[in-house]
Formats: C-alpha cells, sequence, structure tokens
C-alpha cells in the first residue's frame, strides 16, 4: 500500500504531519493524484469501495493549511477518485476538535481505518504525541464507518449529526 503526499509547502515543517509520514517511510512525495485523493469538496466519502484502489495503488493525501485553501483550491484537484472523509473531530492541538479540519496524518489513518486497516492507522498516529487524542475523540465513529459502504457511511454521518450532542 501506497501513501502519497502532495506537499505545497504551506506549513511549519516542524508541525507537517505530511513530512512526518515521508520521514517515517509510511508515504512518498508526488507532484500528482494516484489512486484515491483525499479532497474535501468530494461528495463521496472513503469506504471499503476505495479498499482495492488503495491497497493496489495508493491514497493521496493534499498537505496543505486549511488556513490558504478553499474551494476554489481543491477544485483543482477533483477527478472520478476523489474523496472526502465523514464527519471527524481533529485530535490535532491546531484545530483540536473542530470537525473535518484533520492534519494530513489524520486524514490517512482515517482513510486505513474506513478500509478496514486500523492496525496501520494506529501505527501511523503513534507518531504523533496527540494521534491517541484523535483515536479517543473518533474512536466510535470510526467503528461505525469501518467497513461500510459510501451509501451506508453517509446514512451513519447524517443520522449521527442529527442527535442531540
Amino acid at each position: 500500500m501506497n501513501i502519497y503526499i502532495i506537499d505545497l509547502d504551506q506549513d511549519d515543517p516542524k508541525k507537517c504531519t505530511g513530512k512526518r509520514l515521508i520521514k517515517f517511510g509510511y508515504a512518498k512525495r508526488t507532484r500528482k493524484p494516484l489512486g484515491i485523493v483525499l479532497n474535501p469538496i468530494s461528495s463521496i466519502p472513503v469506504s471499503i469501495k476505495d479498499r482495492e484502489i488503495i491497497l493496489n495503488i495508493g491514497l493521496t493525501v493534499i498537505d496543505s493549511s486549511w488556513n490558504k485553501s478553499d474551494i476554489e483550491f481543491f477544485s483543482k484537484f477533483k477527478n472520478k477518485f476523489s474523496r472526502r472523509l465523514p464527519f471527524l473531530l481533529a485530535g490535532n492541538p491546531i484545530n483540536y476538535s473542530k470537525p473535518y479540519k484533520l492534519s494530513s496524518i489524520e486524514a490517512a489513518a482515517a482513510s486505513l481505518y474506513i478500509i478496514g486497516e486500523e492496525n496501520i492507522a494506529v501505527e501511523i498516529l503513534n507518531k504523533v504525541k496527540w494521534g491517541h487524542t484523535f483515536l479517543e475523540l473518533n474512536g466510535e465513529l470510526l467503528k461505525s464507518y469501518e467497513g461500510k459502504s459510501d451509501s451506508e457511511i453517509l446514512q451513519i454521518e447524517s443520522d449521527f449529526l442529527r442527535e442531540p450532542q
């Protein structure tokens, strides 16, 4: 399985989790999207249906600053393999508990968890001090998304967002 990072060098290099994935050998830097591309403007969530593509071709994470990215920016990376992550809370210290504002390492780990690669997801998250926080915040949701189709994930997400918190 390959994880690819399109690193736009917009973050502090010391805090950049995409660079950390590369440093520890979990990812490779690329300039073009390969396999499933994580893109927050996609209408299709990552699901078990993406497992074979992720395992055989790869998963691309666009490593950019949330403060410097908008819909127009992400539309440049939209294609038939674009996928978004379902509702999850950030565990990273910069966007702690903000919905959808995940770091690259959280996004990659969440995708792997959803397609049934929980062990690798946890291993990746252990490369940051706050990785356990992401799992604590999202454990129930990740378990409910794991192994589900895109339509099932959309239903789980919709039901969760309708519940009084």
